[in-house]
C-alpha cells in the first residue's frame, strides 16, 4: 500500500468520525423538530411547512452521511458541501400528502 492510500485512509477515517458526530447531532435535532410539529399540530391542525421542508433536507444529510460512512460515496457532506436542497417533485408528493 503507498503511503498517499494511507494517507487517504486516515483522513477518511477522520472524516467518518466526524461525520458520525453530525449524524448523532441532526437525530437529536430531528426529534426536537418532530416534538415540536406534534405540538404545533396540536394549535394549526396542519404540520408547519417550514419545518416540513428543514425535516426534508435533514433527512436527505443523513442519507448522505450515511452513504459516506459506508463507502458508498466519497462526496463529502456539509459543511464541505453545501446544504441538501430538497428535489421539486419529492417536495410536490410530500405537500399533496400533508394535506
Amino acid at each position: 500500500m503507498l503511503a498517499e492510500d494511507r494517507e487517504h485512509h486516515i483522513f477518511k477515517l477522520l472524516f467518518i468520525l466526524l461525520f458520525w458526530v453530525f449524524f448523532r447531532i441532526s437525530m437529536a435535532i430531528t426529534v426536537v423538530v418532530g416534538i415540536i410539529q406534534w405540538v404545533m399540530l396540536w394549535f394549526e391542525d396542519e404540520p408547519n411547512q417550514t419545518l416540513f421542508k428543514f425535516s426534508q433536507q435533514l433527512t436527505i444529510f443523513q442519507t448522505q452521511i450515511s452513504a459516506y460512512m459506508t463507502f458508498q460515496s466519497n462526496e463529502k457532506v456539509f459543511p464541505f458541501n453545501d446544504w441538501p436542497e430538497v428535489p421539486q417533485s419529492t417536495s410536490e408528493d410530500a405537500d399533496e400528502t400533508s394535506l
